[in-house]
């Protein structure tokens, strides 16, 4: 039997932060992490894709833009080039990472481990108790839908996207989340055909303006074919490629490609972890567990993508952090931050969100006030020739406190942390009013956002 203050399963970013803050606090610490260190942001995810999207973006500039007195034509792209920079850009990326845990002041080693008791864990056949806290961070799988057929159907998900050596002559692309969206583009301004299905319109969960300004973004991609809104019913294999019938408003359609890619989501990575030999209870196929981050063992807590909810890496952050400090036996254990809640979506344009949208802030009982601009509308986007993109604010109807923002258009991905600054701090439209904001600048869209919200409050 080997003992420890902390055990920490999973050497993502939420375990590595995890096992960092335990250690900090003095705890004897042991992380177990097995195959690959770094990841799935580093390895798989975030820094890869982000790459690859770089080139694509490129490419697609050069061929499309909407300048006057500027020429376009094909660029050559040679994909294997593309391909091997960003796994340079990878192995960069890893070095690093590894090189902070190895300087964590704690113990790693390459195995996954599973839980034997309300506070031991076995692994590699060797025995570990934990003294005074343990932290589930294993990460995710892939989701895969209920589709009648796709288990039959030889089908890619976005790892084998990122492995590929030769770029497909067409591919369809079941989901339209961040993974899914981003890596359609990236392949379609590649050169790829890409066949687009989701069941709902692109970005719906973010406000009516927003998705339509994507929808006519998307219908502007050249190699990119939406059938969004539509159901995939069956997937079947013909030949050396594959077909889904998408059931519309108006019919089935048959959508044909070579490949097919199902992008529908991650779930917690918990399956035989023996959370049931700890006491940890799920709900949903979710760790049951509070703001803390504690579970229903309270010497056990969960982070990062294991949560099955916010999988995002600053998440996994702040909640690794908590979940370190509750398990090195903290009294006090900050509360994981819930409000500020943000996505990127990484596509040209780029969505941002944060805090809530109109409809979410309704549901949640708020009397709100609203403002919107198309960007296409607005002066520096004039001067870019912007031709898709949308601003909105909500705020509290009585004090003017900015609840949410989302943000369809260039550069939304960093504009979006000027709105999460001032929501830290409980800023209100006449705050925003108060600052100064340089012009012509696509952030000053948000100023005349803020007057159109504090003339509603007069």
């Amino acid at each position: 039997m080997h003992e420890f203050d902390v055990i920490v399963l999973g050497g993502g970013t939420a375990g590595t932060a995890a096992a960092k803050t335990a250690a900090q606090n003095g705890a004897r610490t042991v992380m177990f992490n097995d195959g690959e260190l770094g990841g799935l942001c580093i390895l798989r995810g975030c820094m890869p894709t982000k790459t690859l999207l770089h080139a694509a973006h490129l490419k697609h500039e050069a061929e499309h833009h909407r300048t006057p007195g500027i020429g376009r034509q094909p660029l050559a792209a040679d994909f294997q080039a593309v391909m091997e920079n960003k796994e340079i850009k990878v192995t960069r990326f890893k070095r690093a990472k590894i090189s902070g845990i190895e300087s964590g002041g704690y113990t790693v080693i390459d195995a996954r481990a599973h839980f034997i008791g309300k506070d031991t864990v076995e692994a590699n056949g060797e025995t570990y108790r934990f003294t005074k806290g343990a932290v589930i961070a294993v990460g995710s799988s892939v989701v895969e839908p209920p589709i009648p057929g796709l288990a039959e159907t030889p089908y890619w998900t976005s790892d084998d996207v990122l492995s590929l050596t030769e770029l497909p002559e067409s591919v369809a692309v079941i989901g339209s989340g961040a993974i899914g969206l981003e890596l359609a583009q990236f392949l379609a301004r590649m050169g790829t055909r890409v066949e687009l299905i989701s069941r709902r319109p692109v970005f719906a969960d973010y406000g009516p303006a927003v998705a339509e300004e994507m929808a006519g973004s998307l219908n502007d991609e050249p190699n990119l074919n939406s059938h969004a809104p539509g159901t995939p019913v069956a997937i079947r294999q013909q030949g050396t490629g594959i077909i889904v019938e998408v059931e519309k408003a108006n019919g089935t359609e048959v959508v044909q490609a070579q490949h097919l890619l199902v992008a529908t989501g991650r779930r917690a990575a918990v399956e035989g972890l023996g959370l049931e030999q700890a006491g940890v209870e799920l709900e949903r196929g979710r760790v049951k567990t509070g703001a803390d981050m504690r579970t229903t063992n309270p010497k056990i807590f969960v982070a990062g993508d294991a949560t099955g909810d916010r999988q995002l890496l600053h998440v996994a952050n702040w909640e690794g952090t908590t979940a370190g400090i509750g398990a090195s036996g903290a009294e006090e254990i900050p509360p994981v931050e819930q409000r500020l809640h943000m996505e990127v979506v990484f596509t040209d344009p780029p969505l941002a969100s944060i805090g809530m949208t109109e409809e979410a802030a309704r549901k949640a009982g708020e009397q709100v006030l609203t403002a919107e601009a198309r960007l296409a509308q607005t002066g520096r986007a004039i001067t870019m020739d912007v031709a898709h993109g949308v601003m909105r604010l909500v705020a509290k109807a009585d004090t003017g406190e900015i609840l949410g923002a989302q943000i369809l258009g260039p550069r939304a991905d960093d504009i979006i942390h000027a709105v999460s600054t001032l929501m830290y701090y409980h800023g209100t439209a006449q705050d925003m009013l108060s600052m100064p904001w340089y012009h012509p600048t696509i952030s000053e869209v948000l100023l005349s956002l803020a007057r159109e919200i504090e003339a509603q409050t007069a």
